[in-house]
């Protein structure tokens, strides 16, 4: 069964990134014109929304979202999911109407296309090895929630190896959440792994289906302080975990 599920799966992998590759060279004239003045950032989320659905629906990768009424608006908040797949961002930026900001390691400042998201300004790198660097993107951050936007995370900073199983919650996302007073809304994404999988193109699970995503009740951080930064990282990667635990036993 395996010697005929490789050839399917390394074409379906071929076939995703070229497409992704294909669709982005289409896109990338309006994101460069978008993402050249931050006044037309809101008009380049609408776009990058539509890329997203493009992109996702195109590979035969459909979105199945429980808890949309979780999700708030008028007011910033914390979005902070599980990262097991490259395709996170894309299935984030397909749920959420609202103009938000992401994080990302700045090592994506490399990545060919791609890089204009965040090289552009209208997301935020961050420079875990340099601590001045780090400082400038939390001012970046802090800057966002200000503005009252939302703020995407995500704790694991990486795809772990092991995905779907979590990785280390780095301590950044709740000491942001506790020092704005905002509140976090958590997101499992159960599935993605199964879509497209960390590895090269001959290792990892690819294939079209379902990309589940579970909207958890808002976390509030109201009132909290440096002390309970511990206590609430680990509440929200309970709350993350749980549906990963009740659906592969991890």
């Amino acid at each position: 069964m395996n010697i005929l599920i490789f050839p399917i799966r390394f074409l379906y992998k071929l076939y995703f990134f070229l497409y992704f590759v294909i669709t982005l060279l289409l896109f990338y004239p309006v994101f460069k014109y978008l993402l050249s003045k931050k006044e037309r950032f809101p008009k380049a989320f609408k776009v990058i929304k539509v890329y997203a659905k493009v992109w996702l629906y195109g590979s035969g990768i459909f979105l199945r979202v429980k808890g949309r009424e979780n999700i708030i608006t008028g007011q910033p908040f914390l979005i902070c999911s599980n990262h097991s797949s490259f395709i996170d961002p894309a299935t984030l930026y397909i749920i959420f109407d609202q103009h938000f900001v992401f994080t990302g390691k700045k090592e994506i400042e490399k990545w060919p296309l791609f890089h204009i998201f965040y090289t552009s300004g209208m997301n935020i790198l961050v420079d875990r090895h340099n601590r001045l660097g780090a400082l400038k993107s939390f001012k970046k951050m802090m800057d966002v929630i200000a503005e009252g936007y939302p703020l995407v995370i995500l704790p694991e900073g990486t795809i772990p190896p092991n995905a779907p199983n979590l990785g280390e919650f780095k301590p950044g996302a709740v000491s942001i959440a506790i020092q704005t007073g905002i509140p976090i809304l958590p997101i499992t994404q159960t599935t993605n792994w199964k879509r497209l999988q960390r590895g090269t193109m001959f290792k990892g699970n690819a294939s079209p289906g379902i990309a589940e995503v579970i909207i958890h009740p808002l976390i509030p951080t109201t009132g909290l302080t440096k002390q309970d930064a511990e206590a609430l990282s680990e509440k929200l990667r309970n709350v993350i975990n749980k549906p990963l635990q009740e659906k592969y036993g991890i």
